[in-house]
C-alpha cells in the first residue's frame, strides 16, 4: 500500500481523505507547515495537495515528482493550481472513489510498464495528431506492442486517420465507467495494423442519428484507469494531447512539443511551454513551405533539446482521406518518425 501525504490545514478536506483512507486501511501523513512538507515530500508514495496550501507548495520550489494531486471542494480553484503544480485536480468528496483507487496504488502509470510519449501541439495546424499516429504505427513496425490514445476532447476521432471509424471496439464513451484496476483491453479496442486505438466518440448533431457517443473525455478517474491499464499491458503508449493538455501525465510521460519552423509558431510554442511548464519536453520541428527557420535555431530559442524534424508531405492528406494509416510505407515521413522514436526512447 502507498504511504500518502496530505498537505492541508482544511479540517473538512482532511476528514474526506481520512474517510477514504480508512476504507482501504491506509494511514496518511498530514503536513501543515513548511518544515513538515519539505521533510515528507520526497518519500511519500502519493501526495495530496489541498488547495488551501497549494500556493505554499508552489512557493517552496520543491523538486518535481510523480504522484501529486491537488484536491479540494471547488473545481475552479483546483484547475487554477493544476498547471503550476503539474498535478491533476480531484474534487472531494465527490471523487472519493477515485481517491480510493489512488490510495491502493491502482492508478499510477508505473515506471516498469510501457514507455509513454505525450505529444503536445505548440499551435494548431501542425499535424500533431498525424505525427502521434505515425509514431504509434512505426513503433508497431519495429516490433513494439503499441497503443495510441486520443486525449484532445475536441479531436473528433483519431480512428479516422486509420480509416477505422467503422471498426468494432470500445471508444472513450464506452470506457466512461472505468475505475480502479482496469485489466488488459486487448481485443476490446479498434485495432488497425497492429495498433490499439482509444479515440473520441462522434456525437450526433441535433438532426443526425449517426453519432457514436458523447463528446469529450470521461471523468478523470476513468481516463487514469484506462491509461494505467494500457501502460501495464503495452510496450509503448502514445498520447495525442492536443494543444491544451491535461497536466496529469506530465511526470509519467516523455513530452514532445511540436512547433512550426516560423516566427509566429515559435512565439506561440514558447508561451504554451511556459504556461504548461514543459521544461522537460523535447522538440519536434515542422518544416516546409512557410516554415523555413533552422530547427537548431528553434531549439536554441525555446531552450529545449531537438528530438527530430518533420517535413512537408504533399501526398499525406490524400492518403489519410483514403484511410491509409500514416507511417505504413517507406516514405520520408516514416523515416522521420523512426528517427524521432529512436531519439525519444533513447
Amino acid at each position: 500500500m502507498p504511504t500518502p501525504l496530505l498537505i492541508s490545514r482544511d479540517p473538512s478536506l482532511a476528514d474526506a481523505v481520512l474517510a477514504s483512507a480508512a476504507a482501504v486501511r491506509v494511514e496518511p501523513v498530514i503536513a501543515r507547515d513548511t518544515e513538515a512538507i519539505r521533510r515528507a515530500w520526497p518519500g511519500a508514495d502519493l501526495v495530496l495537495v489541498g488547495v488551501d496550501l497549494a500556493a505554499t507548495v508552489v512557493g517552496l520550489g520543491l523538486p518535481p515528482r510523480r504522484g501529486v494531486h491537488v484536491c479540494g471542494p471547488d473545481a475552479d480553484s483546483l484547475l487554477a493550481w493544476s498547471v503550476p503544480l503539474e498535478a491533476p485536480a480531484m474534487v472531494l468528496p465527490e471523487q472519493s472513489g477515485f481517491l480510493s483507487s489512488l490510495l491502493v496504488g491502482r492508478d499510477e502509470l508505473r515506471s516498469n510498464g510501457a514507455a509513454v510519449l505525450r505529444l503536445v501541439g505548440g499551435s494548431g495546424g501542425l499535424g500533431t495528431t498525424t505525427l502521434a499516429a505515425g509514431l504509434a504505427q512505426r513503433a508497431q513496425r519495429r516490433g513494439l506492442d503499441a497503443a495510441l490514445v486520443e486525449l484532445d476532447p475536441l479531436g473528433g476521432g483519431i480512428d479516422l486517420l486509420f480509416g477505422a471509424e467503422q471498426a468494432p471496439g470500445w471508444r472513450w464513451p464506452d470506457l466512461s465507467s472505468a475505475a480502479g484496476h482496469v485489466g488488459d483491453l486487448k481485443g476490446q479496442l479498434p485495432n488497425v495494423s497492429g495498433v490499439d486505438i482509444v479515440s473520441m466518440g462522434r456525437p450526433a448533431l441535433p438532426d443526425d442519428s449517426g453519432g457514436s457517443g458523447e463528446p469529450g473525455l470521461p471523468r478523470p478517474e476513468a481516463v487514469h484507469a484506462v491509461l494505467a491499464g494500457l501502460v501495464r499491458g503495452r510496450e509503448l503508449v502514445v498520447l495525442d494531447a492536443g494543444t491544451h493538455p491535461d497536466p496529469s501525465f506530465a511526470a509519467q510521460a516523455q513530452t514532445l512539443l511540436v512547433v512550426g519552423a516560423e516566427v509566429k509558431a515559435v512565439v506561440a510554442a514558447r508561451a504554451r511551454a511556459i504556461a504548461l511548464r514543459l521544461s522537460g519536453a523535447q522538440l519536434v520541428v515542422r518544416t516546409g513551405p512557410g516554415r523555413r527557420l533552422d530547427p537548431a535555431l528553434v531549439a536554441d530559442t525555446l531552450g529545449m533539446p531537438l528530438c527530430g524534424t518533420v517535413g512537408h508531405a504533399g501526398w499525406l492528406p490524400q492518403a489519410l482521406e483514403s484511410g491509409e494509416p500514416p507511417g505504413l510505407g517507406r516514405r520520408r515521413f516514416s523515416r522521420e518518425c523512426d528517427r524521432i522514436l529512436a531519439e525519444a526512447l533513447a
